[in-house]
């Protein structure tokens, strides 16, 4: 079961809030020591970060997000955050498809989540920061016209990474259906229709990481979603998500998220 947040909803203490017809600016604070379930958001967005600092988990990448940096989330794309040791406040700009079609026609096709330092991004989001804390008749048309700015260059930054070969979005959801197993390089292959070099070489180029790697980060969401929403043992969790036993899931989720799964399943 996967947790969608629906428009304009974050979780945390959403501060302010404006929606101007589709294009949804809000800011959101985080409490230290705390950490998000696992969930996705129905519309696309992005976030900048205003203060404090935070790490960011899904299936592809894994952030530490600090002051400055913009990460852009697609629609329907999994992740969860951890604050450990820092509060953080984040300033979103959230679009939906209705929205975006009144401008352009070329979508974001990013299927995973993507941080930048870009720094006329970041300075149009400061732009639409400081428009909507002075907020004027002319304020709407000046945020519409920057966050067009904010896509375009975003778009043009990351178009290599928007083309996915079939055979690995069948990979992609033979791995996400059968966490529990743990499937050999030549049994993908063989699912692909590839060689297994071929396969393993393209998988890390589109996904800069490895099918290993990938696996394990797929296992270790499915046991924050088992650690949150059941009351079972650490050690029937680990079965379950396809860890050779407890230890090594301690290990690999300790890795992942920076905490044991006991911490993670505590953290409020």
């Amino acid at each position: 079961m996967r947790m969608e947040l629906s428009t304009g909803q974050y979780y945390g203490k959403v501060v302010q809030s404006l929606n101007l017809g589709g294009l949804i600016i809000s800011k959101s604070c985080y409490k230290d020591k705390s950490s998000l379930p696992l969930h996705y958001h129905k519309n696309p967005y992005f976030c900048y970060v205003l203060n404090g600092n935070y790490s960011e988990h899904s299936i592809r990448n894994d952030f530490t997000c600090s002051k400055g940096d913009v990460i852009f989330h697609p629609k329907y794309t999994e992740h969860h955050n951890n604050f450990p040791n820092n509060s953080a406040t984040c300033f979103n700009l959230e679009f939906s498809e209705s929205w975006i079609n009144k401008f352009v026609e070329t979508k974001l096709n990013l299927c995973s989540i993507v941080k930048t330092n870009d720094y006329s991004i970041q300075s149009s989001v400061l732009k639409i920061y400081k428009e909507l804390n002075n907020y004027d008749n002319l304020s709407s048309l000046m945020i519409e016209g920057l966050m067009l700015e904010i896509i375009a260059s975003f778009s043009r930054n990351n178009s290599a990474n928007s083309f996915v070969p079939y055979y690995l979005k069948k990979i992609v959801e033979y791995l996400n259906d059968e966490y529990h197993s743990n499937p050999s390089l030549l049994q993908l292959a063989q699912i692909a229709d590839v060689s297994p070099e071929h396969l393993s070489r393209e998988f890390r180029k589109v996904f800069k990481l490895t099918m290993g790697e990938y696996m394990r980060q797929v296992k270790v969401k499915q046991s924050c979603y088992m650690l949150k929403h059941t009351d079972k043992d650490l050690s029937d969790i680990a079965f379950e998500a396809g860890f050779s036993d407890q230890s090594h899931f301690g290990r690999v989720f300790k890795k992942q998220t920076g905490l044991t799964p006991l911490e993670y399943r505590s953290a409020k």
